[in-house]
């Protein structure tokens, strides 16, 4: 048998612990956790609600016509950097993306008129496809032991193809832009100035009715 410890012989009581001691020790540590654990639920529950803002925004801007962003059209080059509403690209989606895949084989892929492929690319960079939006919220907390961390998030929602309207996509302002641009000069430049009284409501029609011509869009 084995010798029994002096401090634990009859009679005799034992030591006391350093538990307390170790509790008080530990204390911070359980309050930073806990803080933490509380804080990162409130950044979770902003984030939540910031995608379920994003989500119904964009829902609810597909099934109304709130309005496309400007076409780019005189001034737009294949590869040029176009500046659009964030919220409603033109020409991106994954619907527009399977359309292509769908026709340009039996369009594109069998033109060479430059031309043709000009306004084809023109026509396809103002398609209203994709509406997009970026929401944002924020959260405070007390102190600033946590500071470190972000307090804004951030959600992003889009979604593709939406009911297309006459001026979302009007193809003869596009023409006028690429293919017909010498013939819409020829009339533009050559019916500016004073005109006959009689003859004004022909020239203004030609101009804003044929062509789509808005005063002080271009060229000026």
């Amino acid at each position: 048998m084995r010798p029994a410890r002096a401090d634990q012989g009859p009679g005799r009581r034992p030591r006391a612990g350093n538990a307390l001691l170790e509790f008080i020790l530990t204390l911070p540590i359980v309050i930073f956790v806990a803080g933490l654990a509380i804080y990162m639920s409130m950044a979770m529950l902003t984030r939540q609600q910031t995608l379920v803002d994003a989500r119904h925004v964009v829902l609810n801007a597909s099934n109304t016509d709130n309005g496309w962003s400007s076409m780019e059209l005189e001034t737009w080059l294949p590869g040029l950097r176009r500046n659009l509403r964030a919220n409603l690209p033109r020409g991106t989606g994954e619907e527009l993306e399977r359309v292509r895949r769908e026709i340009a084989p039996d369009t594109v892929a069998k033109t060479s008129n430059a031309l043709a492929l000009d306004y084809w690319n023109r026509i396809w960079i103002n398609l209203p496809g994709r509406r997009e939006v970026h929401t944002t919220r924020s959260f405070t907390t007390q102190g600033r032991m946590w500071d470190f961390i972000e307090k804004t998030a951030t959600a992003d929602r889009w979604a593709d193809t939406s009911p297309w309207y006459f001026h979302d996509l009007d193809t003869w302002q596009i023409a006028r832009s690429g293919p017909l641009q010498d013939i819409f000069k020829a009339f533009y430049n050559n019916l500016q100035g004073p005109v006959a009284a009689h003859f004004q409501p022909t020239r203004d029609d030609i101009i804003q009715r044929w062509w789509h011509y808005q005063p002080g869009r271009w060229p000026d």
